[in-house]
């Protein structure tokens, strides 16, 4: 391998970002975020259940919106990779810690709501952990940096939060306002990699196609 020469294992990284790099993981980020903007708001006229219920087929839409462009506007331009040994096992491995954090922090949560010393500090740093830990593994098995940032932000949202209602009685915790402005960021960060993702990767004209089809 010369000098300039990559890793086949640095190599495969690139190519698992570059799945990244069109920016709909984000828009969906961001569509999941509403909920904390949303829900803390009709909780007060339906209920904490239903106003998190409701959600689910909002996010259905979402996918399938997202999944359709992906199929229809992504791959003609970016073609589809499969990936190998290395990459599969590091997202099993990736889900399966993913899955066994959730099932720990729901226990935790239900422990912690029925605790008679729970504070809303208490339950503010909880959160806080959750967010953080989940968006920084995501980070590490995924390849992807910005991950990180978003954890840190959604972080330090539930405390910007708590300190805005416990300092200023802003309602709901301050969720609202906090989570409002990290989906919003997320979201214009998304459709930003989005669009430049187009410009960058024009169709291939009719003709090169016709030829690759032929030549393939």
């Amino acid at each position: 391998m010369s000098d300039n020469g990559i890793s086949i294992k640095q190599a495969d990284k690139n190519i698992y970002q570059s799945a990244f790099a069109d920016g709909l993981v984000d828009i969906f980020i961001s569509s999941v975020i509403l909920m904390f903007v949303v829900a803390p708001v009709l909780s007060v006229h339906i209920g904490d259940y239903w106003s998190a219920f409701i959600f689910l087929p909002f996010w259905g839409v979402v996918s399938l919106v997202l999944s359709w462009i992906r199929k229809k506007v992504i791959k003609p331009r970016s073609g589809t990779v499969t990936y190998g040994k290395y990459r599969k096992k590091k997202i099993t491995l990736f889900t399966g810690i993913m899955l066994g954090l959730n099932v720990a922090f729901i226990i935790i949560g239900f422990v912690l709501f029925a605790a008679p010393t729970a504070t809303g500090w208490k339950i503010t740093l909880l959160f806080s952990g959750i967010l953080l830990i989940s968006f920084s593994l995501a980070g590490y098995f995924l390849d992807i940096t910005r991950f990180y940032f978003y954890g840190f932000m959604l972080s330090a949202g539930f405390i910007v939060g708590e300190w805005l209602y416990q300092t200023f009685g802003i309602p709901h915790h301050g969720v609202p306002i906090v989570f409002g402005f990290a989906a919003g960021l997320i979201f214009f960060t998304g459709l930003y990699r989005f669009l430049s993702f187009l410009r960058q990767n024009p169709l291939p004209a009719i003709d090169e196609m016709h030829w690759q089809g032929n030549n393939g």
